[in-house]
């Protein structure tokens, strides 16, 4: 499925959690743990250049979230999968693994539910870092249905939800991506996620980020790769935050993670003090 021949010292498993089993990579040494979370349609894999940097200070957990990559559910795919209940999925895993406290560190969709666990479990989010996440306002049911034709009549996905592979030239515009490989792999790692994705954007469209964002306690990280997109959601959000720094990976897309690996775990590192 997933590349992991990266990481020949990593841990990988699942917990079960209500609803299904969660799938992890799990490696690394240090008094501190941070948690590794992937973008919307995403896996574990996206991370494997940063994990072994990460690694050699904390220990370092990439976790599936729902319906993604290895986290298998027991259901079919609700038409809203909530950010609540994707965080609760996340930190009952966590428990399960005897994680207590620990940063986190989320691209797009996993940096929206990394927010998500520092409003509901303040003292067990020590710092989170968003790499390039659209922290908005709620959406209403209503334009989400509209979204949801949008994306079929776009070629994105089929009449019942499954995704489609999209064109290069379509992710070098939406996300300022260049690199053939890059764009092979979210393909695949679509695929794997299906008909879960549609539910989990949904879920992001109706969780209300800068009414919550104020609830956060942990100091807050929002990076993003200077050659996407989601820096536009930066200002908004640190002007909600009570503790926040606004850092940008030049030359990265919106995955600077996958895009700039190195310089992005070293941003993660300064910012966490390790």
């Amino acid at each position: 499925m997933s590349d992991l021949s990266a990481l020949p010292r990593f841990e990988e498993g699942e917990v079960n959690v209500a609803g299904g089993k969660i799938h992890y990579v799990s490696g690394g040494v240090g008094d501190e743990t941070v948690v590794l979370l992937h973008k919307l349609g995403g896996w574990v894999a996206e991370w494997r250049w940063v994990m072994p940097i990460l690694a050699t200070r904390m220990r370092t957990i990439a976790v599936d979230l729902t319906g993604h990559g290895g986290s298998k559910m027991d259901s079919i795919p609700p038409y809203i999968t909530t950010q609540e209940e994707m965080a609760a999925q996340l930190m009952a895993a966590l428990s399960e693994l005897g994680i207590n406290k620990a940063a986190m560190v989320g691209s797009s969709l996993g940096g929206c539910v990394a927010s998500v666990c520092g409003v509901m479990w303040p003292e067990r989010v020590s710092a989170i870092v968003t790499v390039g996440s659209a922290l908005a306002g709620s959406d209403t049911r209503a334009n989400l249905e509209i979204a949801k034709e949008k994306a079929i009549l776009d070629g994105q996905f089929d009449a019942e939800e499954n995704p489609l592979p999209r064109e290069p030239a379509y992710m070098e515009s939406l996300f300022g991506m260049t690199d053939p490989a890059k764009m092979e792999e979210m393909t695949l790692s679509r695929k794997v996620a299906g008909k879960w994705i549609n539910p989990s954007a949904r879920g992001v469209g109706l969780y209300d980020y800068l009414g919550n964002l104020h609830r956060i306690e942990a100091p807050f990280l929002l990076l993003y790769g200077a050659e996407g997109r989601y820096g536009v959601w930066t200002e908004g959000a640190a002007a909600e935050l009570k503790r926040s720094q606004i850092t940008a990976i030049p030359g990265a897309s919106s995955f600077p993670h996958q895009d700039k690996p190195e310089e992005t775990a070293l941003a993660i590192m300064e910012f966490l003090g390790v």
